[in-house]
């Protein structure tokens, strides 16, 4: 038996560009459809007894099995769970967040976003920082390539220049 983990397809499975994106989560909907997509690729499925059969939608984005009459929602018990921040912002933040040259800070978010508070840039970061950690990750090993990296070589016997003090008149 082999357990091979099928590799998502840009364009297909995400989109490959900011206009893709804009096209594809331009509502709270198109978001949430998404979200219940991934969750459940072969239909929606009851956490609870299991049936199989299409939910009831009621508001706020709740699936209400139609066997057990249990509650639960796309986002339970992921990332977007609890949060009164619409999806299209944690997926417009998810996007800028990736594609960062050289990361993204909660201020930047915020900025980008639009977001009033700091408060709520910096758990949406946390939040994906927390997502983006596969627990149990080997390390790297074999040929590693880097592709951009500084180096501070310094000379260790030689000592550091001295800072001069600026004189106050």
């Amino acid at each position: 038996m082999d357990n091979q983990i099928l590799m998502p397809k840009g364009g297909d499975d995400y989109p490959t560009n900011w206009n893709q994106f804009s096209e594809w989560f331009h509502t709270e909907e198109s978001c949430l459809a998404y979200t219940e997509r991934l969750r459940w690729p072969q239909g929606y499925v009851c956490p609870r007894c299991k049936n199989q059969s299409d939910p009831y939608r009621s508001s706020r984005g709740r699936l209400i099995c139609p066997a057990c009459r249990f509650q639960s929602t796309t986002t339970a018990g992921t990332i977007f769970d609890k949060t009164r921040t619409p999806l299209r912002v944690w997926f417009a933040g998810a996007w800028y967040v990736t594609n960062q040259k050289h990361g993204a800070n909660a201020l930047g978010l915020q900025r980008v976003l639009g977001l009033g508070s700091y408060q709520t840039a910096w758990t949406m970061l946390h939040r994906f920082r927390q997502a983006m950690v596969r627990p149990g990750r080997e390390r790297l090993h074999g040929l590693v390539e880097v592709d951009e990296t500084y180096l501070s070589i310094t000379d260790r016997y030689a000592p550091p220049a001295t800072k001069k003090k600026k004189k106050l008149y």
